[in-house]
């Protein structure tokens, strides 16, 4: 009896090896949460499959067949064939190592052996262990999810909280696995365990078995060496791209059920929408464990708010627990009914797989994929809209819309990976979604403050390689197609972010949606050193001819309460709304007029050319970029006259007057685009008149005794007053709008639309106003400031040194380089996205050297949404459009010589910096057959080469004052023009070209030691290319009897000028002179600026003043004493008739009327009754043809028979415009 039981016991089989395993593998349809916490917690991921060891280590691997025959033979008698083991996986738990904590799921603790051997797995086990001899230790069979980082409780719990939220793990098993070890050898050399065979226990073919062996073998992608060189301190996700990609469940919420359940219904087919709106918020994850919830409703608040209400809402760093506090919100429910993953509290659906998550919501259903991005917790959701955003043309299917979460920090192995992250997701984009719409958003983490990025690169923090791949980031996202809406919003003027202080940032730091200096949780997360605003967060649009960007806002801003700083994360959340039209464009929302306006094509530069250090260099070469010493000193030139000006002291904000008055910059210097040699233009505003105001400025300015201040000149123009100022040597000019409504609501005026109320002022206060409106909208729309400055510095070195940097010559000023500028800046960062300043350079010359300008406007089209109603006149070649009305062309003193010497000079620029290894020192440097000579500018010396002939305007005076001999410079200078243009009427065939320079005879030593002077202009004269070369004797002698007569008639014009030319004091002359008679002339160097007129104070002016001061203050609203009306011709109606200057203004400035078929008849105080066309009418009161609006009389219509209908009448009281008065006279 014995010896029959000695031979029925299972023979004994060592179990010491650690390269094969006995296993339980649970079906893969059930793992899915499983393998994605193992696959980024597990370090067994991708070699092991998600099981529970019954025996490891088990037997050797040639005892494998002997063993797997014991197994399948001592089960086949001890368990019942018929009735699978049921396995129920449900309790979390952890062991403790040196240094992390395995977690694990296991079977319930509570659950005992009620004698039912295929209760547990434990009862399983052993059986195995007594069918190859062995017993059973103790053990706690469990399923290993994952390791924390550290042995820290909290890194513990949190891994310990996720598999806490798995749901119950229930199957039946029906085999058991044997996995044998697999070694490879070589540099990579890994090992894997892979499938030897199954031990079937169960009959039952309902019992899931393994589908197909080593489903979780993964290898290591080929880019994975590259990545890994890096940054070492992320770990890599071992997987193929192929592999990496996986589909995701949509949830939808379930009324009737009042859960989230997995959506499986057929997407629609088409969905009608016309606009498509899209949200991205980074909530904020402060904290690993214990998580916080003190932030969770603000958050939810700001997500619900208005300003954030959208289509598709995408989210960063979420977790499970905010995840479902957000869900269980019922207005979350109604309002996003599908989401890309469920809230984890709810019993069938499992945690997030990362600490920090992206998760999208939307009001339309949607099916999407993880795109992997070869690091761990990384990657992008990539969800596609099937029906939305269709286009039969293109095939799309429907809007795809990928969110990021890109790689934190500012280092060259973050920079390096966020590049590669970009390139993945927009190659995936490429290859699956080639006809389809895009849109990219969420947390791109690309710094953008330019003094971030070039600190870093000072301290050595970064190197230059990694910024120029910043840039190179993005150049692969313009490549892609595409563009960011909030560049797309801003340049057409519908972005809608609050406008900060222009001073107080660097480039890159506007719109920042991470602002550290006023949001105090990004303060205390911030990767990077100073602190600055970064506009981490974005929305990228590839139209594909379907969307177009039509406003972009921000929201979730810090408040302010009782003291204290209230913000629901540290980013703030971006939104864009799309128009949906098929076969739309980027440019959908310009009129088609509008869209006539000749597009910038985008030229790139040469590489020699696109080297920041050159170009930078060769601006500080020729002194185009101020140093800190000189914009210190204009920062206090502009504190000092504002603190004058205003009556204010360092310790009020108040003028001790009370009179309201603002003064703000404009011009260069407000846009940042000033050199040494610029002065400051200022404009004050206020609610006293003009008179009034320069009295008290005056006084003001003379009463501060300082000598740092002086008062050069008062000058009096058609555009109203100016006064020139030198403050701590510092030009400026200061100008004057009388606006009292204006400044009353000063600190929201930046933010008031054009329709306002508030701007129905005088057409003199609008004139004045412009220049700040128009500040203010190339502030918001110009794509990147330091772009622009950059380029505008680099093509105002070329006019200057070209001689075409003098507006009152007829070339080019400020104004005109900036909107000319801004226009190309738009055009093309509008069509080709980012883009660098010498692409910018070279576009801008290519595009003017080609323009049309006879027949051509400059304007900027995405402000003017219709072709701007401007009658051009004949006297005027070129046409240049600001903003803001009054409209008025800024080349208004263009000459068609000046004109054609800009094009010359526009081509000639154009071709040099095509050419091959040109650069920026280069284009700028002195011509070697010119350098020799010391005493003229190298440019001025090629001018005085250029031609054989000159006109030469001799300009002498022996007066008391120099002042005045300033004066007259300046008189004859404004006359040159004039000369300019008569000279090439009287000799069309000539190039004329007059030198904005003033040249003298002196010496140096002399120019100040006395008060005479003596100087002259000169204007080359030469036969054009492409003229007639030849002509006899006699052509020859009319065009100089010609050219005679024009400069008599000049002489006489300006000598006959009482009021600018005293011939006791002064003497001009205009003669015709050779090469040879300007050879030993210089350029005059005088500081004209020290020269100043006198301006004492007048004690009459200031009791005057003090008089007119005490009424503006005095003065309030009296009650009208009651009269009698006089008798009229006809009955007075009981409606009031609208005032002449209103009809004035409506005709003037509705763009569906057209001023020139209107006339005004107005009563002339000598001859009666008269009248003139509307166009011809005077509101300035400086005007010479000025006349006081209460002398209109009537308002005309023409009629096409050539009569006239009226249309406004004072005395019958019609008006046929506003319908006022007696409306119609019917």
């Amino acid at each position: 009896m014995a010896s029959a039981e000695e031979s029925t016991a299972p023979a004994r089989i060592s179990t010491a090896s650690y390269d094969t395993a006995l296993c339980i593998l649970p079906p893969r349809s059930q793992c899915g949460y499983v393998d994605q916490l193992r696959e980024l917690y597990d370090k067994a991921f991708g070699r092991w499959p998600a099981h529970v060891n019954l025996v490891y280590p088990f037997v050797a691997p040639e005892q494998l067949p002997r063993a797997q025959k014991q197994i399948q033979d001592y089960l086949a008698t001890h368990l019942d064939q018929n009735n699978p083991i049921n396995v129920e996986l449900a309790q979390a738990g952890y062991f403790t190592q040196k240094n992390r904590c395995t977690i694990f799921l296991s079977e319930d603790s509570a659950r005992h052996d009620n004698g039912d051997v295929n209760a547990t797995l434990e009862s399983l086990r052993k059986l195995v262990l007594e069918a190859i001899g062995q017993q059973p230790p103790r053990s706690t069979l469990h399923l290993t999810l994952g390791q924390s980082e550290d042995n820290t409780v909290f890194a513990r719990e949190y891994l310990l909280d996720k598999a806490k939220l798995i749901p119950r793990l229930r199957f039946s098993v029906g085999s058991l696995a044997i996995l044998v070890r697999e070694r490879t050898s070589g540099s990579d050399s890994t090992d894997c365990m892979r499938l030897f065979a199954t031990i079937d226990i169960c009959s039952s073919d309902a019992v899931p078995r393994p589908d197909s062996p080593n489903y979780w073998i993964r290898s290591l992608p080929s880019n994975v060496t590259a990545l890994q060189s890096e940054d070492t301190r992320d770990e890599i996700v071992q997987q193929e791209p192929s592999q990496g990609v996986q589909p995701g469940s949509t949830y939808y919420f379930d009324e009737d059920e009042y859960k989230w359940s997995i959506y499986t219904a057929e997407e629609r087919e088409k969905v009608e929408a016309e606009t498509i709106t899209v949200a991205s918020y980074n909530v904020l994850i402060d904290s690993e464990y214990p998580p916080t919830h003190d932030r969770d409703s603000l958050l939810v608040v700001n997500i619900l708010s208005d300003p954030a209400m959208a289509d598709i809402l995408v989210l960063q760093e979420m977790s499970d627990d905010f995840l479902s506090y957000m869900l269980g919100d019922s207005e979350i429910q109604r309002r996003y009914p599908f989401v890309s993953h469920g809230p984890p509290e709810q019993p069938d659906i499992g945690p997030l797989p990362s600490l920090r998550n992206i998760v999208v919501l939307s009001r339309y259903p949607f099916s999407w994929k993880s795109v992997p991005f070869y690091r761990k917790h990384k990657g992008a959701i990539v969800a596609q809209f099937r029906g939305l955003a269709t286009s039969d043309s293109s095939g799309s299917e429907g809007l795809v819309v990928a969110s990021v979460h890109l790689t934190a920090g500012l280092t060259d192995g973050s920079t390096a990976t966020k590049r590669a992250q970009m390139k993945t997701l927009i190659s995936h984009l490429e290859q699956h979604y080639e006809n389809e719409p895009w849109i990219i958003a969420g947390d791109f983490n690309i710094v953008t403050s330019s003094y971030t990025i070039e600190t870093a690169c000072k301290n050595k923090a970064i190197t230059e390689e990694t910024a120029n791949t910043l840039s190179s980031i993005e150049t692969s996202i313009s490549d892609a197609g595409l563009f960011d809406a909030w560049a797309v919003a801003r340049i057409e003027g519908t972005d809608q972010t609050s406008i900060a202080d222009m001073g107080d940032l660097y480039e890159g730091e506007e719109s920042a949606t991470f602002d550290p200096q006023n949001n105090r949780l990004a303060a205390g997360t911030t990767t990077t050193s100073h602190d600055r605003p970064q506009r981490y967060d974005r929305i990228l649009v590839r139209p594909n001819n379907t969307l177009h960007v039509t406003r972009f806002n921000q929201f979730g801003q810090p408040e302010t309460i009782n003291g204290v700083q209230i913000v629901a994360s540290d980013h703030y959340g971006v939104r864009a709304r799309l128009k949906v039209g098929h076969g739309g464009t980027m440019d959908s929302t310009r009129d088609t007029d509008s869209v006539n306006q000749p597009s910038v094509q985008l030229k790139r530069a040469i590489a020699t050319l696109a080297e920041s250090s050159d170009m930078s260099s060769a601006l500080e070469t020729h002194g185009m970029i101020p140093n800190e010493e000189q914009t210190a000193q204009r920062q206090e030139a502009f504190a000092l006259l504002q603190r004058i000006v205003l009556d204010t002291n360092n310790d009020t904000e108040t003028g001790q007057s009370g009179i309201p008055l603002v003064i703000v910059p404009v011009g260069s210097y407000a846009l940042g685009v000033w050199t040494s040699g610029s002065d400051i233009d200022c404009l004050c505003i206020g609610s006293i008149s003009s008179k009034t105001f320069f009295k008290l400025a005056r006084q003001r300015l003379v009463k501060a005794g300082n000598p740092q201040v002086r008062i050069l000149r008062k000058v009096e123009a058609t555009t109203g007053t100016m006064l020139e100022l030198s403050v701590n040597g510092i030009l400026m000019d200061l100008q004057y709008c009388p606006a009292a409504q204006v400044v009353e609501r000063w600190s929201e005026f930046a933010e008031i639309p054009a329709s306002d109320p508030i701007l129905n002022l005088s057409m003199l206060s609008l004139r004045k106003l412009k220049p700040y409106r128009d500040l203010l909208y190339l502030q918001r729309t110009i794509p990147s400031r330091s772009i622009f400055r950059q380029a505008y510095r680099l093509i105002k070195l070329w006019a200057v040194q070209r001689g075409l940097y003098a507006a009152k010559f007829g070339y080019l000023g400020g104004m005109h380089i900036t909107l000319m500028l801004s226009w190309v800046c738009k055009s093309v960062a509008h069509d080709a996205g980012s883009i660098s300043v010498a692409d910018i350079v070279v576009s801008f010359f290519q595009h003017y050297a080609n323009f049309d300008w006879a027949n051509d406007m400059v304007y900027d089209a995405f402000f003017h949404k219709k072709k701007p109603r401007y009658n051009r006149s004949a006297r005027e070649p070129m046409v240049i459009l600001s903003f803001h009305s009054p409209n008025s062309n800024f080349a208004n003193k263009s000459t068609v010589p000046g004109l054609q010497m800009l094009i010359k000079e526009f081509k000639a620029a154009d071709m040099r910096l095509s050419e091959p290894g040109m650069t920026w020192q280069k284009f700028f440097s002195t011509p070697s057959d010119l350098a020799s000579e010391p005493r003229l500018p190298s440019r001025v010396v090629e001018f005085l080469n250029a031609y054989n002939d000159f006109i030469k305007i001799d300009i002498q005076f022996w007066g008391r004052m120099l002042a005045k001999g300033k004066s007259l410079v300046g008189w004859v200078e404004s006359r040159c023009i004039s000369i300019v243009v008569d000279i090439h009427k009287a000799l069309p065939g000539s190039e004329v070209r007059v030198w904005p320079a003033l040249f003298t005879d002196d010496t140096p030593n002399n120019l100040t030691d006395s008060n005479d002077f003596q100087g002259c202009y000169l204007i080359g004269l030469s036969k054009a290319a492409e003229g007639n070369l030849t002509g006899g004797p006699e052509d020859k002698q009319e065009a100089k009897r010609a050219l005679e007569k024009v400069l008599d008639r000049f002489l006489t014009q300006l000598r006959t000028d009482e009021k600018n030319y005293d011939s006791n004091t002064s003497w001009i002359d205009a003669s015709l002179v050779k090469r040879r008679d300007v050879k030993t002339l210089q350029l005059d160097e005088r500081e004209w600026g020290h020269y100043v007129m006198d301006m004492d104070s007048d004690s009459e002016d200031e009791q005057e003043l003090e008089e007119e001061l005490e009424e503006a203050d005095e003065a309030k609203p009296q009650r009208a004493i009651p009269q009698r009306p006089k008798p009229t011709a006809t009955p007075l109606s009981s409606s009031k008739l609208r005032p002449a200057s209103d009809v004035l203004n409506r005709l003037r400035w509705d763009p569906s009327l057209d001023p020139s078929d209107y006339i005004i008849g107005y009563e002339d105080r000598f001859l009666g009754a008269k009248e003139t066309g509307l166009e011809r009418w005077k509101t300035e009161q400086t005007d010479e043809e000025f006349i006081p609006q209460h002398r209109i009389l009537y308002f005309k219509k023409r009629g096409e028979d050539g009569g006239a209908e009226v249309v406004w009448e004072r005395a019958t009281r019609i008006d046929k415009i506003f319908g006022s008065g007696l409306g119609t006279g019917k």
